[in-house]
């Protein structure tokens, strides 16, 4: 083994492991040199024998936790790194790879001070604890200190392979800060048709006869993103959305949206918090329509590597611009809403799963709206599908129980409203991409004009830069 002759080492401690099952120091060496071999599940069994086996071998500890590390399994590696600080065992080691840990689990100022530690209390880690400082500076967005961080370890030892790394490591960072864009710009235009435009009812009503729901239109997007970058744990990103939606035929219901909204956060350890605010106002064939107010608190939590839990509240303030001609048809109101979901990241981040449960209380004035409503929403992203192409897969269910008796129809109104869409994203050529979507929804309701089938086709193009 001290020769560092793995192969003929394993022949000869299996041997010995065979021969002597109960011995914890033929465990530790035979784990020691799998660890060597980068056979860390096998390094994994025999180490974890060697802390287990009378009498154990303390020195395993700290080998076991960096097993474990590397594997991922951070919860039992940090158990094992703390009874390897509890006993001492190579102090500064035991620091430093604490730090580790705790850099990976997105605790970034808690891993500086560990790796401040092993500088302390030995000389010898002061270079990789310094580089590793500068990554945790990075995850925090303190460029600046990143940067006095990997200038410190040139200083240390100009003509070590750290030092050189670091230097390069340095020039990629400030080409990178060079390179980011606060401002962001996309527009698009596409082609869309819609098969119920009018949301004629399923069912025929007697009386009354609703024809021309099928239509084509313009969509027009326009989406403005400024987000500074700022050092430590703020950040900010502020959103301007335009949209339009022009038919061909059924001109009354041709929509212009114009949205801005701000959301401030602030990172804690491993969360987020954030505090989106929005403001969005509506206009139906040129004429204002509605208003929105949104707040919407959020929590996001690192429960493990690309695992995130996700907690949020909600009000919003909705306001018809023109009032109902009957009191009781009237939609202000208040809404307020909480909602959970679990969030797992994939594909180095590019890949996302989303699954959310939202409860809402929508207060309105007219006493036909009012409903409590739970909503359940999966969402994929599944990104370079074929070359250069993502798809998006969201499912959406929200089932509304309206409080009162409807006056107009006399009877109680449920709805159960079903969403589903396919979205296909292509980059043609760069920063030019070719978007097609299938959605179909289908409201399914107690009171027959709200009940109804829609399907959407949506091709278009969208301009990034």
């Amino acid at each position: 083994y001290k020769a560092e002759n793995y192969e003929e080492a394993i022949d000869i401690l299996l041997a010995v492991r065979y021969e002597q099952p109960a011995s914890s120091i033929a465990a530790f060496y035979l784990g020691l040199t799998y660890k060597q071999m980068r056979e860390y599940k096998l390094a994994e069994r025999n180490l974890r024998e060697a802390v287990t086996l009378s009498p154990p071998v303390k020195d395993a500890y700290l080998e076991l936790a960096e097993v474990l590390y590397t594997l991922d399994a951070l919860r039992e590696a940090k158990e094992w790194t703390a009874k390897s600080e509890q006993e001492g065992i190579k102090p500064a080691h035991t620091a430093f790879l604490k730090g580790l840990i705790l850099l990976k689990e997105g605790k970034a100022d808690d891993a500086i001070a560990a790796f401040e530690n092993a500088k302390k209390l030995d000389q010898s880690f002061s270079q990789p604890a310094d580089f590793q400082i500068a990554a945790a500076h990075v995850q925090k967005q303190r460029f600046e200190e990143a940067k006095k961080s990997l200038h410190t370890i040139q200083n240390i030892d100009p003509l070590s392979d750290l030092a050189s790394f670091s230097k390069e490591y340095e020039k990629a960072l400030s080409r990178t800060l060079a390179l980011y864009k606060p401002w962001q710009f996309r527009v698009g235009i596409a082609y869309q048709f819609d098969d119920n435009v009018v949301l004629k009812p399923g069912t025929a009503i007697q009386g009354v006869d609703i024809s021309g729901e099928k239509d084509s239109s313009i969509v027009s997007t326009l989406n403005v993103l400024y987000s500074p970058l700022l050092n430590g744990p703020f950040s900010l990103r502020c959103h301007y959305d335009l949209y339009t939606n022009m038919y061909f035929h059924t001109t009354s219901h041709n929509l212009l949206t114009q949205a801005v909204s701000v959301v401030p956060g602030y990172t804690i350890k491993n969360s987020l918090l954030s505090l989106p605010l929005s403001y969005a106002y509506l206009w139906v064939e040129g004429d204002p329509y509605m208003s929105l107010l949104t707040m919407k608190p959020t929590l996001q939590i690192a429960l493990y590597p690309n695992h995130i839990a996700q907690f949020s509240v909600g009000y919003d303030k909705r306001e018809l611009i023109e009032g109902a001609l009957d009191r009781d048809e009237d939609r202000d109101g208040n809404v307020f809403n909480a909602s959970a979901g679990y969030i797992r990241l994939f594909k180095e981040g590019r890949g996302t799963f989303n699954a959310i449960y939202e409860f809402s209380e929508d207060d309105t004035d007219g006493k036909n709206w009012a409903n409590t409503g739970n909503r359940f929403i999966v969402s994929c992203l599944i990104p370079d599908l074929l070359k250069k192409t993502s798809l998006v897969l969201s499912g959406d269910i929200f089932l509304q129980d309206y409080k009162n008796t409807n006056t107009v129809f006399e009877k109680k109104r449920k709805d159960e409203t079903y969403t589903m869409s396919a979205t296909a994203i292509a980059e043609i050529v760069k920063a030019l991409y070719l978007n097609l979507q299938y959605s179909y929804i289908r409201a399914d309701s107690t009171i027959a004009v709200y009940d109804y089938g829609r399907n959407i086709y949506t091709m278009g193009f969208e301009y990034r830069f």
